[in-house]
Parts: structure tokens; C-alpha cells; sequence
């Protein structure tokens, strides 16, 4: 008869054929790596163009002339307070139309 536990510590132990593989394994994916962050260490950090990208928070946004079909509506003011009160009802009643939507497929 054996051991039991020599026989459980031999269940237990790592085969030489499975260390080696792993440590292959190990090996191939570290350099596998290492060329990955080689790579990405030589590329250059600014893409074709960057130069013609907004580098302001928030670009030219203040269009003065308005399109023609809002000219009769209070929408159609640029810059103005009836613009941001016609823009902030169309949202609200939007809203409202959503939650109302949302509710009956509930």
C-alpha cells in the first residue's frame, strides 16, 4: 500500500510537460506584447489633418441669417430670446410626447 499522502501530493503536482508549455505559452504572449507596445510607441500621436480640427470647447456656432422657411415663425430670430423660448416649448412638448409614448408601451 501507498501513502495516502504521497499519493495525494502526486495528484497534485505540476507534470514537467505542462510547466514547459506554459511557460512557452508565457513567452510567445510577452513577446507578442512587447511588439504591440513597440508598435504603438512609434506611431505617430497626431493624425493626417489635426491642424484643421476646432481646438475650442465650443466652435463658431452663432450663425446670424436664419433659413428662410422659420422667417414667419418666432423660431426664426437668430440669437434672439423668442428663438430660445420657440426651441425650449418644441422640446418640452417633444418630451412630454415620449413619456406619453413610453407609458403605453409599458
Amino acid at each position: 500500500m501507498s501513502n495516502p499522502i504521497t499519493s495525494w501530493i502526486k495528484s497534485h503536482m505540476e507534470l514537467y510537460n505542462e510547466r514547459e508549455e506554459k511557460f512557452e505559452d508565457r513567452v510567445a504572449s510577452m513577446s507578442i506584447n512587447s511588439v504591440k507596445l513597440k508598435d504603438s510607441r512609434n506611431k505617430s500621436h497626431r493624425s493626417s489633418g489635426f491642424y484643421k480640427d476646432e481646438p475650442r470647447t465650443r466652435s463658431f456656432d452663432h450663425f446670424f441669417v436664419a433659413h428662410s422657411t422659420l422667417k414667419s415663425i418666432p423660431g426664426g430670430i437668430s440669437s434672439s430670446h423668442q428663438a430660445m423660448e420657440f426651441y425650449n416649448d418644441l422640446g418640452a412638448k417633444k418630451r412630454e410626447r415620449m413619456i406619453a409614448k413610453f407609458k403605453d408601451q409599458e
